[in-house]
């Protein structure tokens, strides 16, 4: 089976009002099928990240794409909320970069509570590391689950992207630390993401049929979006990725990155890493192609994929 994945490319091919990626992203939206995963009053959650807790780093989502996408919860008639882990601390600091009701038209609430004390615990028939995973509350709650990630690098799975944004993002405090701890046993990355898959399988448990995948393939840097600095992006933007599959998702997303020209004065210029290099295994000495292949294998989706280009 090829998964469809949808981009809307951020380069434009005339100057009109069509053509811009921002108006583009609700035909998409239609075109992965958002309609067919909300029913009319469905409660939405929308995992994004909102960026570091001390206000040094700025290459996350921008929030107006926050907002159209709220705007086409609505319009379906989806009852959205916007989430993100750590507890009210990170709430606060995502207000202060921009992601409050006021810009997203929507609330913004703690993934696992205001002292990230709430989740369900998920027993996995099948699993590499972790047998049972604490899923953060309100996004068990939620009927449906859209999964907006900020396509970026990170020192210990080499990349994060949709599967990474649920992995890290959806979970309690004591899961995470759970998977972070795997990082003392292999330098290599590859039990932190099995234990990354292990909790996207909990995590999507009880949303099946009832998830969205988005990949915000801009402003693409070295690092996690949690660090309180930012960098050049790595390459070019490329634009928005869209899918139901999760797996077909990032291995599309590794490969546009991957065949993407460096930007100058960016870290991808300084390793003079071209066109076709696996970038974020150069970079991170990992490779970031075991959490695609591991998410396969767990049967969360399939590596093969079919861009189609709005």
């Amino acid at each position: 089976m090829v998964s469809e994945v949808i981009l809307i490319r951020s380069k434009i091919k005339e100057y009109s009002k069509e053509e811009g990626v921002l108006n583009k992203f609700h035909k998409a939206l239609d075109r992965a099928g958002i309609k067919d995963i909300i029913d009319e009053g469905n409660i939405v959650a929308v995992k994004i990240h909102i960026g570091d807790l001390k206000g040094g780093g700025y290459r996350y989502i921008k929030p107006v794409f926050v907002r159209r996408l709220v705007d086409k919860i609505r319009d379906v008639g989806g009852e959205p909320f916007v989430t993100d882990t750590w507890g009210l601390r990170h709430i606060l600091a995502g207000i202060k970069n921009g992601f409050n009701y006021t810009t997203l038209n929507a609330p913004v609430i703690p993934a696992n509570g205001i002292r990230e004390n709430y989740f369900v615990s998920v027993k996995l028939e099948r699993y590499f590391r972790l047998r049972e995973v604490q899923v953060a509350g309100n996004i068990y709650d939620a009927e449906v689950l859209i999964n907006f990630a900020h396509a970026k690098g990170h020192p210990s799975s080499a990349y994060g992207g949709a599967l990474k944004n649920i992995a890290m993002g959806c979970t309690s405090y004591k899961t995470r630390g759970l998977i972070h701890a795997l990082e003392k046993e292999d330098k290599t990355g590859e039990r932190f993401q099995e234990a990354m898959i292990d909790v996207v399988a909990g995590v999507l448990e009880n949303k099946r049929n009832k998830a969205l995948h988005i990949n915000y393939i801009m402003d693409v840097s070295e690092n996690c979006d949690c660090a309180p600095w930012s960098n050049n992006p790595l390459i070019p933007d490329i634009g928005i990725a869209i899918s139901r599959d999760p797996v077909a998702l990032d291995t599309a997303t590794l490969d546009l990155i991957n065949e993407a020209p460096p930007i100058p004065y960016s870290i991808a210029d300084e390793k003079e890493l071209p066109p076709g290099s696996n970038k974020f295994k150069i970079i991170h000495g990992k490779d970031p192609y075991i959490q695609v292949y591991k998410a396969e294998e767990a049967g969360l989706g399939e590596t093969k994929y079919k861009i189609i280009e709005l």
